[in-house]
């Protein structure tokens, strides 16, 4: 039997399991010929390959299209694909055993070697897939279970029109943006839609302008301390916010001092139950890591292979999946078993305690579902983590060992509790919680970001009186939306939705996803500061430069986007064919007038008079659609004497004043303004202690 793996550990982790000895760069006896890839051996032809001509970037030669799909071997692999090819030509009457990663882009690096070497003994070719560690008796098994490679062709078809068309984009867009704005852009199927996500969100925070409300908080004395707020009456849309002339909120005010005690007029419970969170999948472990230990996705995803290769204490991560087959409860018991003996005692018995084992049945669906199982079943551990694991690893493995014993736990139940309260005959509303069974959350890592504890509404009764500890009338402001953390974004690829709030195909792959956010911060199109991301000056010009050409803009929208990945997996071939013709139309109806450098600059703000943005000149700040022949919008740096800077500009785009500034009229007398803009033009506001 010849078997292909991809990578080196994996290898020899087969040999270690056979007791086939090394031979050179490969492993050898009589019955087995084990060698492997290093990831991808080969690669898609460049341009330059099909035409050297191509090699200079200009307009007048895209769209590039190739009839036909070409590979070449890696420079620097060349030698190991070298040997895997020796491999296959002196075993060519062996039953092959593709034994690659577990999932579609390991299928694809399977296709890739077989292609090349000239493979054709498809009808005898068997696939090795599993889901535990590779521990000697798994692979033994493995190797007797697998299934006819013809099996999983659909995977390795949708392999290769996922890798054709994230050419044919990156390529073309690449070059056409390219060319078009004077500087290297980087154009990603995928990885530039997120991008759009970030430039929205960003975009949608600088133009966001603050509204001042009122709120009246009180605090009484229950059980525990409960605090309401008072309704405002005339806001049916912000029942507890109040502007500074209501006539409400001025008598509360004048109230602040006499309101001594407060009674519940209604009281209304609503028993709710929380089951505990699936297992993890690798985006869910993603988000999670994040949250806690302030890990990259990438980083994440290296640590759990690890795990997974090296330790052997860890479930396939790659995988998309939060249940486990119907066949997987006796798997789950004896884990179950093994590591409630192996950590008592231990800093992590805390996470065992509460579980119930009577609860490993295959009658419990969020466990055991078959029909929710995605290629390989959710990640959980395999044996008590070894000692010489990394802080890391250690952290990572927690997670994981957490989550295994919370699905087994019981449900939080609560009651959602609701009141109105009558303080001085103004009346209050509040919400809180009873808790009826703490159930999992007692010891539970959630992968939620927000997830706030809510007020203990616990003991309440209706119409009895409570005493009043305070009365306070705080003055807030509303907040535009938060800006992406890794946790989030990772939560919008796995789970976009439209403006209606349905559900679309996910963005890439869990395996894929966390290198597509890497790829970004290497490219330096986004940057990390604490745990939020900022989109960078030069993502800020990549999107802007896309955003004018229709066709792109459509491309990197979110829904548009995952059109295509569920076409993709829907036909294959029409995917490529829409792909094709999205490139040749991108490249027709590019307008070289609209593509004028920014010199690289962030837009300070959305011009008062058109969709574009405005940006600093040398003297003035100028709207990107304007052009010597035809200005827009220009804000001049000095106005009547008076210095206007980047920031000014922000605050007036923002539809707010400047500060006051010290100005002189043309007849030279000096005066105090501040400056904003009405109907696109600036105007004055005098300062009324210095008119």
């Amino acid at each position: 039997m010849l078997i292909l793996t991809e990578k080196p550990s994996v290898a020899k982790a087969f040999a270690e399991a056979l007791g086939v000895p090394r031979k050179g760069g490969f492993y050898e006896n009589d019955e087995y010929c084990i060698t492997n890839a290093l990831g991808h051996l080969l690669e898609m032809y460049a341009p330059e390959d099909y035409d050297p001509e191509l090699q200079k970037w200009v307009l007048e030669k895209l769209p590039i299209l190739p009839e036909a799909v070409k590979f070449k071997p890696v420079k620097k692999t060349e030698e190991q694909l070298k040997i895997v090819k020796n491999c296959f030509d002196k075993r060519k009457k062996d039953v092959l055993l593709i034994a690659t990663d577990a999932e579609r882009e390991g299928e694809l690096i399977g296709a890739e070697i077989l292609n090349y070497v000239g493979f054709n003994n498809y009808d005898t070719a068997k696939r090795f897939w599993v889901s535990q560690a590779l521990t000697p008796d798994v692979i033994i098994a493995g190797i007797k279970n697998a299934k006819p490679l013809a099996e999983y062709a659909e995977y390795s078809r949708q392999g290769y029109a996922r890798q054709q068309a994230d050419w044919l984009a990156g390529m073309n867009i690449t070059r056409l943006i390219s060319l078009k704005a004077n500087k290297l852009l980087h154009f990603g199927r995928v990885q530039t839609a997120v991008l759009a996500a970030l430039y929205d969100r960003e975009k949608s925070i600088k133009n966001f302008i603050p509204e001042i409300y009122y709120e009246v908080k009180a605090v009484l004395l229950g059980t525990c301390p409960f605090s309401v707020k008072l309704i405002n009456p005339d806001n049916d849309e912000y029942p507890v916010r109040f502007s500074k002339e209501s006539k409400v909120l001025k008598e509360a005010a004048a109230m602040l001092n006499k309101m001594k005690t407060g009674k519940i007029t209604e009281l209304l419970k609503n028993k709710k139950t929380m089951p505990p969170p699936q297992l993890y999948n690798l985006t869910a472990l993603q988000k999670t890591a994040h949250k806690n230990f302030s890990y990259s996705p990438e980083q994440t995803l290296e640590i759990a292979q690890s795990l997974y290769e090296k330790h052997k204490c860890l479930s396939y991560p790659r995988t998309p999946s939060r249940v486990m087959g119907d066949g997987n409860v006796k798997l789950f018991q004896d884990i179950y078993e093994k590591l409630l003996s192996a950590y008592k005692g231990s800093p992590l018995e805390n996470a065992m305690k509460a579980a119930q084992p009577e609860l490993i049945t295959p009658n419990n669906k969020r466990i055991f579902n078959t029909k929710e199982l995605q290629d390989h079943h959710a990640l959980i551990p395999l044996a008590p983590a070894p000692h010489s694991c990394s802080k890391e690893e250690e952290n990572i493995y927690s997670l994981v060992f957490s989550s295994f014993f919370t699905v087994i736990k019981p449900s939080y139940v609560y009651n959602s509790v609701s009141v109105k309260v009558d303080i001085s005959g103004l009346l209050f509303t509040g919400a809180g919680i009873e808790i009826l069974q703490p159930g999992w959350k007692t010891s539970a890592v959630t992968e939620d970001e927000d997830d706030d504890e809510q007020e203990n509404y616990a003991s309440l009764e209706e119409n009895k009186e409570y005493p009043v500890k305070s009365v306070t009338a705080e003055e807030n402001q509303t907040e535009p939306k938060k800006r992406f953390t890794y946790s989030s974004l990772l939560q919008l690829m796995e789970n976009p939705r439209n403006e209606e709030g349905k559900r679309l195909a996910g963005l890439g792959t869990p395996a894929t996803r966390g290198s597509i956010l890497q790829k970004l911060a290497d490219r330096k199109y986004i940057t990390l500061k604490g745990k939020s991301i900022f989109i960078s000056d030069d993502g800020v010009f990549l999107i802007e430069n896309i955003l004018k050409n229709k066709e792109l803009a459509a491309f990197v929208s979110l829904p548009e986007t995952t059109k295509w990945e569920e076409q993709l997996h829907e036909n294959a071939d029409a995917f490529i064919a829409g792909i094709k013709n999205f490139v040749e139309n991108a490249v027709k109806t590019t307008d070289m007038a609209a593509y004028t450098r920014q010199n690289c600059k962030t837009s300070l703000g959305k011009c008062p008079l058109c969709p574009g943005g405005i940006y600093e000149g040398k003297v003035n700040f100028y709207c990107s659609n304007s052009s010597k022949e035809k200005p827009c919008f220009v804000i001049w740096k000095e106005i009547c004497g008076a210095k206007v800077s980047p920031e000014d500009v922000t605050t007036m785009l923002a539809g707010k004043h400047t500060k006051v500034k010290k100005c002189k009229s043309k007849s030279d007398k000096e005066f105090h303004a501040s400056f904003f803009i009405n109907s696109g033009k600036i105007e004055f506001k005098f300062d009324d202690k210095k008119k």
